[in-house]
């Protein structure tokens, strides 16, 4: 394997995530048999806790049979070239300088992405937007693996 990288969620979004379910606990407390809302209050706490904990195990692989993002793969024969951008670079990439037929795979907590451009004339998407914390290593693996 060239590169692997895991997108963890910072510690403060589960901390909002469990201030936000016992806020609701105590609005439903207030409103409902104890037992009941005991009952909804944990399955929320628990619906929320494995949300936040699928959303942040987003997995970045590179080897060499292509790129894998989350669940989506993309063969190397397919990928033209990648550029790391990080500051301001990456922010006018998803915003003013953005292609609405992107593909996205972007965590709003990270700040810096790797655009992937594409050598397929049958695909839909210009390019790949990937999240990633180390982008010039991300895309120093794309490009080792590129056609």
């Amino acid at each position: 394997m060239t590169y692997s990288e895991r997108l963890h969620l910072p510690w403060w979004w589960m901390l909002v995530g469990l201030l936000f379910g016992a806020s609701i606990a105590v609005a439903v407390l207030a409103y409902v048999e104890l037992r009941v809302g005991i009952a909804f209050s944990v399955l929320l706490m628990l619906g929320t806790a494995l949300l936040l904990f699928a959303y942040g195990r987003a997995a970045l692989r590179v080897d060499d049979a292509g790129l894998s993002v989350g669940r989506y793969r993309l063969e190397g024969r397919y990928i033209a070239g990648a550029t790391a951008l990080q500051g301001e670079a990456a922010r006018t990439a998803l915003g003013p300088d953005a292609d609405h037929h992107a593909f996205l795979f972007t965590r709003p907590f990270v700040s810096s992405v790797v655009r992937v451009d594409l050598d397929d004339a049958a695909d839909p998407h210009p390019y790949w937007l990937v999240s990633t914390r180390r982008p010039e290593a991300l895309a120093a693996a794309i490009e080792a693996i590129s056609a």
